[in-house]
């Protein structure tokens, strides 16, 4: 009787790699959305750009973490907060399109906000002395 071909599964490391890489890339969409579409300085250092980049992959991620709350709360009819989720490959090629999506909406809704604050800086009546 013929033995069960093995799968080849890659080592816990690699996959937290990936998923990690996978993560950061929401933030860095809503980052370089609001350079594009704001009158904002693109020339940002290294660091400012890792910063800006996890803040918004942290939102993109929380928000989507709250959509999927609500229709599972909606869905069952109790609404609890906090959810265990254990994502695998196929949920994470499923979910990872919405995620996209809502940090392009994250990207857009910031730069809004960027500009209309910059706009009430910039035209504020300044104090004049005598």
């Amino acid at each position: 009787m013929p033995s069960a071909p093995e799968t080849m599964a890659f080592p816990d490391l690699a996959v937290n790699l990936i998923y990690s890489v996978l993560c950061l890339v929401p933030g860095f969409i809503s980052l370089q959305i609001v350079t594009h579409t704001t009158t904002l300085e693109p020339d940002l250092s290294e660091f400012e750009k890792s910063t800006w980049s996890l803040l918004g992959s942290g939102v993109s991620l929380s928000v989507t973490y709250f959509v999927y709350v609500v229709w599972r709360g909606i869905a069952t009819g109790t609404l609890v907060l906090i959810r265990p989720l254990d994502i695998g490959w196929v949920e994470l090629v499923a979910a990872y399109p919405l995620l996209l999506f809502v940090a392009v909406v994250v990207g857009y809704v910031s730069a809004k906000l960027l500009s209309r604050t910059r706009g009430t800086l910039t035209t504020a009546h300044p104090e004049t002395s005598q």
